[in-house]
């Protein structure tokens, strides 16, 4: 029997994180905006849930560590954790709103510099601290399924 070889970072290139990923975009960016609502907050959740574990997967993958189930374990577990501590714990509440903030500065610099205006000043997001939003943890299991059943390639010859 044949062995095949998985692709690297198969998992995120997947359909349902990269759908997991625009629904996100979309919600947070308009959704959210147009409908507030508890469906478009939760909403956001369990697509970060689906598609993050995936990325760190595929980062690890794509950086030279080995295709290995337990690293996709691994981050789904950093991902639930980190998830949870953000929504329950104060200072990680705190440390995810400046370092999210920080991570997207460089944007509005540039949107500034193209708009020809003076850029904002570094400052962190705003971020509703709900812990009903745990109840979208379970999205982490489409993540490790779409992980483990990933494509893969035929060995090459």
């Amino acid at each position: 029997m044949a062995h095949r070889r998985v692709r690297r970072a198969a998992g995120f290139l997947h359909p349902v994180p990269l759908g997991a990923l625009a629904i996100l975009a979309a919600n947070d960016h308009w959704g959210k905006a147009a409908w507030p609502g508890l469906v478009t907050g939760k909403l956001s959740d369990v697509a970060g849930l689906v598609f993050f574990p995936l990325l760190l997967q595929g980062i690890w993958e794509v950086g030279g560590g080995a295709v290995r189930p337990r690293v996709l374990a691994l981050a789904c577990v950093a991902t639930a954790l980190g998830f949870a501590a953000v929504k329950v714990f104060p200072p990680a509440h705190l440390l995810y709103e400046h370092g999210l903030g920080l991570l997207q500065w460089p944007y509005w610099v540039a949107r500034a510099e193209l708009l020809g205006v003076w850029p904002p000043p570094l400052a962190p997001v705003s971020l509703e601290a709900d812990p009903t939003d745990l109840l979208a943890l379970p999205a982490v299991l489409l993540a490790w399924a779409v992980g483990r059943a990933r494509g893969a390639e035929p060995p090459s010859r």
